[in-house]
C-alpha cells in the first residue's frame, strides 16, 4: 500500500475443468481455492472449496483462515480505519459490516468449527485426522459477508464497492504454525502464501467488475451477470465493482493491462504509465507472471493498495502523485505478490522495495519530471523532518526497522521507517556496494524467493551470496544505528 502522507512529501520534495490454464506457477502441489458467490448489493454470499495442500515439514490437526472483513464489525476490538481517517472514511456515519460463517465440511461430512482468534477474527477447523507433509484435505465453507458503507479496502462508497478480504482465506504458515493476522489500522495486516484460484462471480449485470484473475467466460441469465476468473500462484483475489466505470486497455507481454476509471480526463496517461511500470520491472526482476493485471481508481483513504493482479488507486489524488501510486503499487507484484512477505512482523521489505522501485522508474524514464537524486534527498529531508519532530515530542526517538506494526507508535512512525527510511537504505546500499552487485543481489533476492516468503535473513543473504559485503550495513540500518 502507499500512504498517502508519503506520497505528499516526496512528491513536494468454479469447476475446474471449465477454466483453462493459467499463466502462473500452478504445479498440481498448490493449494487450491474454488468460490462460487454472488454480490446482492449489500452483502457477497458464497461457498469455497479449499483443497489445502501441506508443502511444509510439519503436520497439522486444524487448519485456520483469517476472517478479515470481521474488522468492521460492531464492537471489533482492532479499529480498521486509523483516527486519522475516520471522518473521511464513515463520512456517512459509522455502520458495520462482517463476516457469518453459515456452513463447515471437511473431507464431505460436517465439521466442528469455531470463530476465535484476538478479535473474532480467525477460523479454526479441526482436521479429522493428523494432516501430514505432501498430503491433501478438502474444506467446504460457506459465508456470508456483510459489507459496511464505508472508504476502505472492503465496503460500500458513493462510487465503487471495494472487495477485498471478503472471503476466509488460510492464514500463512511460519515456523510450522498458521499465523494469525490482526486488523491493525496502520500497515497491511496481511500474511499469506500463494495459492490457486478459480472464481466465479454473480452481480447485477449493470455493474462492471475489475477482478484479479483473467475473465475466462460469462454468462447473462435473469438480468444478473455470472463471471468465471482463474489465476495461479496468487496471494489474494480481489474485485471492485461499480456501474460508472468505463474500461480501457493494452497489452504487455502477452498479459492484459486493464485501466478502470470513472472521473480520469488523463485516462490513457494512466494506463500508459502502469504498462511503462509493469514492463520496465518486468525487465528488471522477471516477467509479469499473471494473464492480467487491473488497475482501478476507487475512492480510498490513503494513496493506493495492493493486491494480486490487481490495485486500488486513490481517485483523488492530483496527477503526479496520481501516477506515482500507479507505479508503487505495481511494484508491489513483485515485492509482496512474487516475492512474499509477513507485512506485520517485516513490513519494510515490500514498502521499501515498491518505495525503491518507483525511484529506480523514474530514474529510467526522466520524462516524468523526476530524478533519483531529487527523490532521495526528498526522502532525506522527510526522513529528518521526522526524526526532529519525534525527538522533541516523544522525546525517545526510536528509529529501528525490525519492530512488526503494532509496535510502531503511529501511523506517522510506522511510514517514515516502514517506506521513507527503507527507500533511503536501499539506496545507500546501492552507492555503497556499486551499481554491479546491488542490481545483482536484488535480482537474486527475488529469483530465491519467487512466490515464497521471504525475511530480512533472505534479503541480507541474498546481497551477500551475491559478492556484496552487506551484512554490516544491514544491520546498522535495522537496529536504527545508521546516521541519514
Amino acid at each position: 500500500m502507499l500512504r498517502r502522507t508519503f506520497v505528499a512529501s516526496a512528491l513536494a520534495l468454479f469447476i475446474v475443468a471449465v477454466f483453462p490454464t493459467s499463466f502462473g506457477c500452478g504445479n498440481g502441489k498448490s493449494t487450491l481455492y474454488r468460490i462460487d458467490c454472488e454480490f446482492d448489493g449489500e452483502s457477497v454470499c458464497g461457498k469455497e472449496t479449499v483443497d489445502f495442500f501441506n508443502d511444509t515439514d510439519n503436520a497439522f490437526n486444524e487448519l485456520k483462515f483469517n476472517l478479515f472483513a470481521n474488522a468492521f464489525r460492531h464492537g471489533a476490538k482492532y479499529a480498521p480505519i486509523s483516527e486519522q481517517y475516520r471522518y473521511q472514511a464513515y463520512k456517512w456515519g459509522e455502520n458495520y459490516g462482517g463476516t457469518e460463517i453459515t456452513d463447515v465440511m471437511v473431507g464431505g461430512e460436517q465439521a466442528e468449527y469455531s470463530v476465535g482468534g484476538e478479535d473474532a477474527n480467525i477460523l479454526v477447523v479441526p482436521l479429522k485426522k493428523e494432516l501430514f507433509p505432501n498430503e491433501r484435505v478438502t474444506v467446504e465453507i460457506g459465508f456470508k459477508t456483510k459489507l459496511a458503507k464505508v472508504v476502505a479496502r472492503t465496503g460500500i462508497n458513493d462510487d465503487t464497492v471495494n472487495l477485498a478480504n471478503f472471503y476466509p482465506v488460510l492464514c500463512g504458515v511460519e515456523n510450522g504454525a498458521f499465523y494469525e493476522c490482526n486488523y491493525y489500522a496502520n500497515g497491511d495486516p496481511f500474511f499469506s502464501d500463494t495459492a490457486d484460484y478459480r472464481v466465479t462471480f454473480t452481480r447485477d449485470k449493470d455493474l462492471v467488475v475489475a477482478a484479479s484473475g483473467e475473465l475466462v467466460s460469462e454468462t447473462e441469465s435473469n438480468g444478473k451477470l455470472t463471471s468465471r476468473y482463474t489465476i495461479n500462484s496468487a496471494r489474494s483475489f480481489a474485485f471492485v465493482l461499480s456501474e460508472k466505470f468505463k474500461v480501457i486497455s493494452d497489452e504487455i507481454d502477452g498479459s492484459e493491462i486493464l485501466y478502470y476509471y470513472y472521473d480520469d480526463a488523463s485516462a490513457e496517461e494512466s494506463l500508459a504509465t502502469a504498462c511503462s511500470a509493469l514492463e520496465f520491472f518486468g525487465d528488471e526482476w522477471g516477467r509479469y507472471p499473471y494473464k492480467s493485471y487491473s488497475v482501478v481508481q476507487t475512492p480510498f483513504v490513503q494513496g493506493g493498495m495492493e493486491f494480486t493482479a490487481l490495485s486500488y488507486i486513490c481517485a483523488d489524488l492530483e496527477s503526479a502523485a496520481y501516477k506515482e501510486v500507479i507505479i508503487h503499487e505495481t511494484a508491489h507484484q513483485w515485492w509482496q505478490t512474487v516475492v512474499g512477505n509477513n507485512e506485520i512482523t517485516h513490513p519494510f521489505i515490500d514498502e521499501g522495495l515498491a518505495e525503491y522501485s518507483v525511484v529506480l522508474f523514474y530514474e529510467a524514464h526522466p520524462e516524468y519530471g523526476f530524478t533519483r537524486d531529487s527523490l532521495i534527498k526528498s526522502a532525506e529531508q522527510t526522513y529528518k523532518l521526522f526524526c526532529s519532530v519525534y525527538a522533541k515530542v516523544v522525546g525517545n526517538l526510536d528509529t529501528t526497522m525490525t519492530r512488526s506494526v503494532p509496535e510502531y507508535s503511529s501511523e506517522y512512525e510506522y511510514v517514515n521507517l516502514a517506506y521513507v527510511k527503507a527507500c533511503i537504505m536501499f539506496d545507500y546500499l546501492r552507492q555503497t556496494v556499486g551499481d554491479d552487485l546491488f542490481f545483482a543481489g536484488l535480482k537474486r533476492f527475488y529469483d530465491e524467493n519467487a512466490f515464497k516468503i521471504a525475511t530480512p535473513e533472505s534479503l541480507i543473504g541474498a546481497f551477500e551470496r551475491a559478492g556484496a559485503n552487506s551484512n554490516g550495513f544491514f544491520e546498522s540500518f535495522l537496529n536504527g544505528k545508521a546516521i541519514i
